[in-house]
């Protein structure tokens, strides 16, 4: 980025005189075209000879800026490659570092839930380890959600389907931390025979697992989770509604943004980095959707929902 910054700040510098000579030479011919006609006359020949030194200046001028402009683009161009590569190098990275740790926290839940004859510090040593290993796998999947993101959903895997499998499997996906809170997930309102839909499935999986990690999180335990889809004219409409903490009217302007902090905080002291809604704004939107949010107030839940263009409709 330095370098074309340092690149424009040169073709600036050449901007500049080339402006200030075109003004010097319009103020001259403006002059020259107010004096008298014999003045005019006698300085013919000299002006002939400033313009063509003039002409010949601002051709110069002209293709230096020109060359300057050419290698600009080439040099941008390069720098996009480099930043891709080093994306690209980056999301394998972070790639690799989530099935490690995924394994982590699968084996903390494990014996934090089958092992008895534990202390209680030792206990509470399994939750830190979960707790902590939960947290960096969130950061993980959002980190690679946004690299997906700045390269743009590739066009060649968005596909025309039913989306009620992919609901599934995130469902499945969280039906673990559900049970923990005894929390049930009730999607009997979501039609198995849906219409089909214009959707990319890792970014739809993404949304759908956020909208319900984000729902049990601010819930209550023996509280319920509903799913819901409904048809609005080219739309299909998808609804995640709990009976947990609800949000305020402030909470409801800021909640997509990144980074945000709501009023609430999660029920089980689960870890929130505050980007998961964000990210599930941007790959509703890169599908040619909208998200909405609602609730009622504080300890009336909330429900979030999304919406997917109808693909060939009649």
């Amino acid at each position: 980025m330095a370098l074309i910054h340092f690149k424009k700040e040169n073709l600036n510098k050449l901007k500049y005189p080339f402006f200030s000579l075109l003004s010097v030479g319009a103020i001259i011919i403006v002059l020259f075209l107010l004096l008298p006609n014999d003045i005019q006359q006698s300085l013919a020949w000299g002006i002939y000879i400033i313009s063509a030194v003039f002409g010949i200046f601002l051709g110069v001028l002209l293709s230096r800026l020109n060359t300057m402009h050419i290698r600009l683009l080439k040099e941008k161009e390069e720098f996009r490659k480099k930043n891709d590569e080093i994306h690209s190098y980056m999301a394998n990275v972070v790639h690799d570092l989530r099935s490690p740790m995924a394994t982590i926290y699968m084996i903390s839940e494990l014996l934090e839930n089958d092992l008895e004859s534990i202390s209680e510090s030792e206990r509470e040593l399994l939750t830190t380890i979960k707790n902590t290993s939960s947290s960096m796998l969130d950061r993980i999947c959002y980190i690679l959600d946004n690299s997906r993101l700045e390269k743009g959903l590739n066009s060649g895997n968005m596909i025309a389907g039913n989306p009620y499998e992919v609901l599934i499997e995130a469902v499945k996906k969280h039906h673990i931390l559900a049970i923990e809170k005894n929390i049930e997930i009730d999607f009997s309102q979501v039609d198995e025979f849906l219409i089909n839909v214009q959707f990319e499935k890792e970014a739809l999986d993404s949304v759908f697992c956020n909208l319900i990690s984000n729902a049990i999180k601010y819930s209550m335990p023996d509280t319920k989770i509903s799913i819901a889809s409904y048809i609005e004219k080219d739309m299909i409409r998808f609804s995640v509604q709990d009976q947990g903490l609800g949000m305020t009217s402030d909470d409801l302007e800021k909640v997509f943004g990144e980074f945000t902090r709501l009023s609430t905080k999660p029920t089980g002291n689960e870890p929130s980095s505050g980007l998961g809604l964000s990210i599930v704004k941007k790959f509703v939107e890169a599908m040619g959707g909208e998200v909405f949010a609602f609730s009622e107030g504080k300890d009336k839940g909330s429900t979030f929902s999304f919406t997917l263009k109808i693909k060939n409709k009649r």
